[in-house]
This record gives structure tokens, sequence and C-alpha cells, in this order.
């Protein structure tokens, strides 16, 4: 008896292991005005996206049903339109016209239906007063007046922990839902500790995913780059071809500026720097530059047209192959990061005056 009960339970293991490779099933019927005939598929995201599904659509009806790796985000293609949704439901309905097809139209999927939910309170919360600072700062900008912009660009850089504190609540609210990994991997910006946080709202249903996965694992990466640690190794080379490393410039607190020659705002950051350049100084404060430009060339040329007036350094492997921006988990330019006397990092992703602010305290 002992014997048929192993039977058993070896059973259903085997059989739960098959149900967790069968992946997530799902339907899709579309009603789509506007067209009569094309064909309609859904495939994954990224550079080597592959097809899934795929039907014929015949007098603007389709069906796409099968198995997919899981619930997540995914493209719809219906003829040359593209959507990206979330899908988590079995049975999906898109009923719209051929000409408005977006998202909205999607129903049956409660992770689709959260994005446009999160979509609108962004837009309300966040965006409408976003792009009004925006605006006010480019007047600003056209009118020269430095000074009034960089407080009007603090007020918009301060306004993205608004952006955070929105998705920390929704992921709280929604921890056991899909898009909730989505927003983390939006809001996390190479930050660490914000990363960690939000990471750690999600249920143990979504850590176990693929994609609860790669986030945990692009955490984890940026724990090596976190506030109070070492910086990690960096290097780069002087218009001349000397090798400089940062860790050579302890002893001085260090502002390490990314840019590059074809980034019109890092450009315009270096307005500030120079002012942050002439007031700290003197008061052991280094500042560093390292581009990311690909052309040796025009990063020469923006370097004489900048006149900078500190050390400008070039990381050859350039953007898409930059060592140094996947350390720092940077995504985006200008990105800089303060460190303390001995090579910490005390502050990361900060400018304008949330950086003068914090060059004010370390020193004091």
């Amino acid at each position: 008896m002992k014997w048929v009960g192993i039977g058993i339970l070896l059973s259903l293991i085997s059989l739960i292991a098959c149900a967790d490779r069968s992946g997530y099933t799902v339907t899709i019927q579309g009603e789509i005005e506007g067209i009569k005939y094309g064909k309609a598929y859904l495939s994954t995201l990224g550079e080597n996206n592959s097809i899934l599904l795929s039907t014929p659509i015949e007098n603007g009806k389709f069906t796409l049903k099968g198995a997919l790796p899981e619930k997540g985000r995914y493209l719809l293609n219906v003829n040359r339109k593209t959507i990206f949704l979330f899908l988590d439901g079995e049975n999906i309905q898109v009923k719209a016209s051929y000409n408005q097809l977006d998202n909205s139209d999607i129903k049956g999927s409660e992770a689709n239906d959260l994005e446009l939910e999160y979509s609108q309170l962004v837009k309300e919360k966040y965006q409408k007063e976003f792009g009004k600072l925006q605006a006010d700062y480019r007047e600003i900008l056209q009118q020269g007046d430095q000074k009034t912009a960089d407080d009007k660009m603090s007020e918009i850089l301060q306004l993205g922990e608004r952006r955070y504190l929105l998705a920390k609540e929704f992921i709280k609210k929604h921890p056991d839902n899909i898009f909730s990994i989505h927003i983390a991997n939006m809001e996390t910006q190479g930050r660490y500790e914000k990363g960690k946080e939000l990471y750690d709202l999600l249920s143990p249903a979504m850590k176990r995913t693929t994609q609860g996965k790669e986030l945990k694992q692009r955490v984890d990466e940026l724990a090596n780059s976190a506030l109070g640690v070492p910086c990690p190794g960096i290097q780069a080379e002087t218009e001349q071809g000397e090798l400089i490393t940062i860790d050579s410039l302890k002893g001085h607190f260090v502002v390490l500026d990314f840019w590059a020659s074809w980034c019109g705002p890092c450009r315009q950051e270096m307005k500030n720097l120079k002012t942050l350049h002439e007031e700290f100084a003197s008061q052991g404060v280094s500042f560093v530059s390292i581009s990311f430009d690909d052309s040796t060339e025009k990063w020469k040329k923006a370097c004489e047209e900048e006149q900078i007036p500190w050390m400008s350094l070039l990381d050859k492997k350039g953007w898409k192959n930059s060592e140094i921006r996947q350390a720092l988990g940077i995504q985006q330019i200008p990105f800089i990061v303060l460190l303390d006397r001995e090579g910490n990092i005390v502050a990361k992703n900060i400018r304008r005056n949330l950086l003068r602010d914090k060059l004010v305290e370390v020193i004091k």
C-alpha cells in the first residue's frame, strides 16, 4: 500500500510539473470595423520578438487561441496596427474601429484594465503638472535666465518623487497582478533602493514569474552601485588617450557627470555644473565628465564647444556596450553620481539645485 501511495504521489507531481510547463492559455476574439481581410497575430516584445499565435481575418473577425509562456505584456498585430497590451485573462475580446484601435478596446484582462487605470492616475496626478513645468522651463531657457531655469528644472526633478509614490501605492493595492511588475520595472530607474522597495511589495506568486525573476536580477545587479557602497571600478580615456581611474580621485568629493555630444539636455545640464564648479571646486570637490559617445571626433568637438573647465573623459565602448553604464544602472542621460572622499556613492541621478543642496550637506 505504501508503494501504491508513493506512485500516486509521483503521478500527481508529474501532472503538476506538466501543468506548469503548459504556460497560460488564452483566447482572443476580435471584431474590427473598417477591414474585411488580413492577418492577426500575437508576438513577444523586444528586438528578437517572435510570433506566438496567428490567424487570418475573415469579414473583420478573428480568433487567436493557444498557449503563451505566461501572463504578461505582448504585442497584438491586426494588419498594420500594433497594440501593446497586458494579458492575464482567459477570454479576451477586441471590438473596435480599425482606425482607432488601441488597448482601451481590450476587454477581459484585469492587467490591461489596471494599465488604463494607472495611466489615467499618472496623467491626473503627475503628467499635467509635469507638462506645465516643462513648458515654463523651456520658456525661461529661451529668455536666457539660467538661475530661474535651474530652479524650475529642480521642481521637475522633485516631481519625479510623486510619480514614484503613485507607483508604490498602486503596487501595494495590486501586489498579485502582472502589471505591477511592469510598474516596478519602470520606476526602478537604476536605483537599487527604489527597486528593492517596489520588488518587496510584490506577491510571492508574482516574484516567481519570469518577469518577477528578471526584475529581481536587475535589482540585485544594482546592489553593486547602491548608496553607501564603493563606486564600481570606472576608467575612461582623456583626449590624449591617457587611461584615468576614478579611484585615483579619492580624497575629494567627486561629481561624475555622464553625458554624450548628441544629448541636448546633457549639454544644458553643463551650464548648471559650471556654476557649481565655480562655487565648490575650491572646497575639495572634483568634477569629471564621462561621455558615452561612439565617435571620438564628435566628443572632442563637443568638448571644445562646451569649454569644459574640468576633467573630460571618454568611455570608448560607447552607449550600447558601456560596462560603466551597466555597472551604475544608467538608463538615460544626463546622469550624475556624487562620491564621498573614500569613493563611496553618496547620491545617484541627482541634478540642479538638488545636487547643490547635497554638496552643501556632505561638505558640512
